[in-house]
């Protein structure tokens, strides 16, 4: 029997889906696994172990064991890329994983005192940024990558803004952001359904009441969401976050949002939106006097219209290509470390050492020295390398078909 999707805790298999389906279902022996770290996965032979988190309020989840997400069978759900082909491997001290939780060193204080104010989480500000220290897109890109939002299985379904909320929120269970539980400064916006419209209100006004701004201390937080509209408001505009009351969106200065349009020039793009592609935020923000929720600094990601990361519209269109023709993949994120490592576009999993590039601007000559170093690096490393130069078709991505 193939046990690729089974895991064994406290010596019962069972399949992963139905743990993930219904976790309350299996509290008992998934906290007799955490007890005994007695939780594997049966993807490989012997069966490698796995990790029990338990979030605040007593649910647990399965995490992949740190390190050990590159030994996982590419088609399991706990295969990772090797830290080397992201951009989380340039990290020193950033992020530190054990076997009891995440521990995330962000760049900028959640707790100050109002002499302290600093307006962006930059390299000038933060001159560790990228390595000792995570920012805005750093955080982001670990947060879509931990919970393996930047990978796709040929089995999965289109996946809605319920999934991400849903992998994100379990994902932040045994993480802490600068000492702080992650789910007390990380507000994801929950999906919108009628009969929790009231209780998300709550949460959110719950969230903001706990940030704080006045002469003594200045105490930030952070909300993830899905740009949905700009507005204009009275001292800048108003950031619209889909699934969100129109009541409660964040507000954002007129020189932070020149900044993130032109820092994220690829997700505001007209290609972008006709692409069919999404725009996710994560906030670094303050509570003004009046109770709001005020941008101090933010990233935006462009991803596809299955919330898959992509770097432009481009790879926009060559995700949804992956996607239809039922390839199994992985977006590769920089985070925002400064690195010389190549990174492919996307590598696929159902297939050995097989990489995407999506090559644009051609005819740049800078461009032109960063592609072919590119590519000799895949003469070396990549069993076979599909390309395509956004001014031609597209190549086909269907899976080569194995001689019998």
């Amino acid at each position: 029997m193939d046990y690729t999707d089974w895991v064994q805790l406290a010596g019962r298999r069972i399949p992963l889906t139905e743990v993930r389906s219904d976790p309350d279902r299996h509290v008992r022996l998934m906290a007799t696994a955490r007890t005994h770290k007695s939780a594997e996965c049966l993807c490989r032979t012997p069966a490698l172990r796995l990790v029990t988190r338990c979030t605040q309020n007593g649910r647990h989840h399965l995490a992949c064991w740190p390190g050990e997400g590159p030994r996982h069978d590419p088609s399991c759900a706990f295969y990772r890329l090797d830290r080397e082909m992201t951009g989380q491997g340039a990290y020193e001290s950033a992020i530190r994983e054990t076997d009891t939780g995440v521990s995330i060193r962000f760049a900028a204080p959640l707790v100050s005192k109002p002499t302290e104010h600093r307006q962006s989480v930059d390299q000038t500000a933060y001159p560790g940024l990228g390595r000792r220290s995570v920012g805005l897109l750093g955080l982001l890109h670990y947060l879509f990558e931990s919970a393996k939002l930047s990978a796709w299985s040929a089995s999965s379904r289109s996946r809605g803004w319920a999934a991400v909320a849903r992998a994100v929120t379990e994902q932040m269970a045994a993480v802490t952001i600068s000492r702080q539980p992650a789910e007390t400064v990380l507000y994801v916006v929950p999906p919108y359904r009628a009969e929790t419209a009231a209780s998300n209100l709550t949460a959110f006004d719950t969230f903001m009441g706990s940030l704080r701004a006045d002469r003594t201390q200045i105490r930030r937080g952070f909300i993830l969401g899905e740009l949905k509209a700009v507005h204009p408001a009275k001292y800048g505009v108003r950031y619209q976050l889909a699934q969100q009351h129109p009541r409660r969106q964040v507000f954002v200065g007129e020189r932070l949002d020149a900044k993130l349009r032109r820092s994220f020039r690829n997700a505001f793009s007209e290609a972008a939106a006709e692409a069919g592609g999404r725009r996710i935020v994560l906030f670094y923000v303050d509570r003004s006097s009046g109770g709001f929720a005020t941008a101090v600094d933010a990233a935006v990601m462009l991803t596809s219209g299955d919330y898959i990361p992509a770097d432009s519209s481009y790879e926009v269109r060559m995700a949804d290509a992956l996607v239809a023709a039922g390839r199994s993949f992985v977006k590769p994120l920089t985070f925002d470390s400064k690195t010389s490592a190549v990174f492919p576009d996307f590598v696929l999993t159902d297939e050995s050492n097989t990489y995407i590039e999506v090559w644009g601007l051609p005819g740049r000559e800078s461009y032109e020295q960063r592609k072919a170093a590119k590519l000799a690096h895949y003469q070396k490393s990549a069993a076979r390398l599909i390309e395509w130069t956004v001014t031609d078709p597209m190549p086909t991505v269907q899976r080569r078909r194995v001689p019998a």
